[in-house]
């Protein structure tokens, strides 16, 4: 690992920004577009809202009896108003019986992103037609707030476009300000801590999809290393940095035998976060630790991967992103559990020094492994970062997150990530999450009858099998490198962690930081 790096990764690219949602009891001056959100079939005007249109000239009304809009989940109508620059815009909430916070945050980001594409500066959306459902459940105020962070983000840090001055312009940055209206009195602090929480858990997932995004001449193991030591320094994590040298020393075999074909060696950074009462009580509850692989970019190794889409290998970095995300978001709401982020980084990269098919890796847990696809690379990054902090941490619970094989998205698409795990009740907390977070789980098995498909004739297992029942591989060759007694749960979210499409409140071809919410959920959930 003496060799010269060719590059360095770009540095000083322009930090990544949440919104800002303001809760109001009267609609700013400077508006330049107001919203209603409505149900579906919604044929007149709400009671609270009769103000609202009669200040409007009836074009709430207007627009609601000579427009297309349906008032289906996502759907956007957009009228201009009489003042120049001003538009309404109508949001569609879907059937009203069936409101839940999934359908408030499609809501949320479809305005958001038709804000981002009118340019619109200050957006106020009034909610007084809504205030009996927020106070009854304020957390779906909290999902409003998700949405419109989710919707307003954008991946262009690399598009230039020119001022008068003929200087590059950064225009793709500039955010709407939303202002949400309710009335007079009825602010309650439960709404502002509402939308505090929605906004910091999606800038989180928003975090995660930016550095998921950068390409891997940007992005490898070195600057993820310099990326984890700023987010550790402005988040109040502690981070350690296990290098090559300290991997080499300590015998993690799966990550320097992916790592050793690239100029920029391989490292597992290690995020830590305890809570305030941790210094009251040390020692008084476990961690939980969440792992994410993160190549950041995969060629396959010698086992080449087809040049068609080869570009889009960028994005097998998701995993640990999501892990990246999900610590800043814990660490920005000061959450009561110790939670550990463990981002095992390598480049899976072709040259000489490329380990090959047919290698025997000796793992960190003793193991030894026959590679017979250097392309099934991610696993053996992630055994040595699992076992490695079983021993260290005796968790309370592992959760690992992988763009781990294309069999999952053969069977799963992009609609559900694949599911393994040790323990049924980890499997139903971790479904239960996603269920809310929208962010859904479909669980696979981990049946002992697979055991087979890894045997090797020359080592302990192999790294990769035939066709048959790829996702279930990845998640049996995991298995052997966590203890029995720990509690263990595998997701496999290649299929859902770079949309070729929008759908909801994802923009495609850029990644959707599937999984931040979904961990920040069932953490949120092991507090009571």
């Amino acid at each position: 690992m003496n060799r010269s790096t060719p590059y360095q990764p770009v540095i000083g690219l322009p930090a990544i920004k949440p919104p800002q949602i303001h809760l109001r009891d009267n609609r700013p001056a400077a508006s330049d577009a107001i919203v209603v959100l409505l149900p579906e079939k919604t044929a007149h005007v709400p009671d609270p809202l009769r103000s609202l249109n009669a200040e409007l000239h009836g074009a709430l009304n207007m627009t609601l009896q000579h427009s297309d809009f349906k008032g289906k989940p996502g759907d956007v109508a957009v009228c201009p108003l009489d003042h120049p620059g001003r538009r309404l815009l109508l949001g569609g909430l879907g059937k009203s019986e069936s409101l839940d916070a999934d359908q408030l945050r499609w809501t949320a980001a479809s305005i958001a992103r038709k804000a981002r594409q009118l340019r619109l500066h200050a957006v106020s959306i009034h909610l007084q037609s809504m205030e009996s459902i927020f106070a009854a459940n304020p957390r779906h105020l909290e999902a409003l707030a998700e949405g419109l962070t989710l919707g307003c983000f954008e991946y262009a840090p690399f598009k230039t476009a020119e001022k008068k001055d003929g200087t590059p312009s950064e225009s793709w940055a500039a955010l709407p300000t939303f202002h949400l209206i309710l009335e007079a009195g009825k602010l309650h602090t439960s709404f502002r801590q509402a939308i505090s929480t929605g906004t910091t858990i999606a800038h989180g997932a928003n975090y995660a999809r930016y550095i998921a995004c950068h390409p891997g001449n940007v992005v490898n193991p070195a600057a993820l290393v310099l990326e984890a030591r700023t987010l550790a320094r402005t988040a109040g994590l502690r981070v350690e940095i296990i290098d090559h040298k300290k991997a080499l020393a300590l015998g993690m075999g799966g990550l320097l035998s992916v790592g050793q074909g690239s100029t920029v060696p391989p490292a597992l950074i290690l995020l830590e976060y305890k809570p305030k009462s941790a210094a009251r009580h040390p020692g008084s509850a476990k961690p939980v630790v969440l792992v994410g692989k993160a190549i950041t970019f995969d060629t396959g190794g010698i086992s080449i991967k087809p040049a068609a889409d080869m570009g889009l290998m960028k994005f097998d970095k998701c995993g640990g992103m999501a892990v990246l995300g999900a610590m800043k978001a814990i660490a920005d709401l000061q959450m009561p559990v110790p939670v550990i982020g463990a981002i095992p980084t390598a480049e899976n990269s072709v040259d000489a020094m490329a380990y090959r098919p047919g290698d025997i890796i000796r793992m960190f847990n003793g193991k030894t492994v026959e590679v017979t696809n250097t392309d099934a690379e991610g696993r053996l990054i992630l055994a040595d970062a699992l076992s490695y902090v079983c021993r260290r941490y005796r968790p309370a619970a592992v959760i690992d997150m992988a763009t781990l094989t294309g069999g999952v998205v053969v069977a799963l698409g992009s609609v559900y990530a694949g599911l393994m795990s040790n323990r049924e009740d980890l499997a139903r907390a971790l479904q239960s999450a996603g269920t809310y977070s929208g962010e859904w789980l479909w669980p696979l098995p981990l049946h002992d009858r697979y055991a087979s498909l890894l045997e090797s004739p020359h080592a302990d297992i192999a790294n990769s099998g035939p066709r048959e029942a790829h996702p279930v591989q990845g998640g049996m060759f995991l298995r052997h490198f966590v203890p029995a007694e720990i509690p263990w749960a595998h997701l496999d979210i290649a299929g859902t962690s770079n949309p070729k499409k929008d759908d909801r409140y994802l923009v495609g071809k850029s990644a959707s930081g599937f999984g931040v919410r979904l961990l920040l959920e069932y953490l949120r959930a092991q507090r009571h």
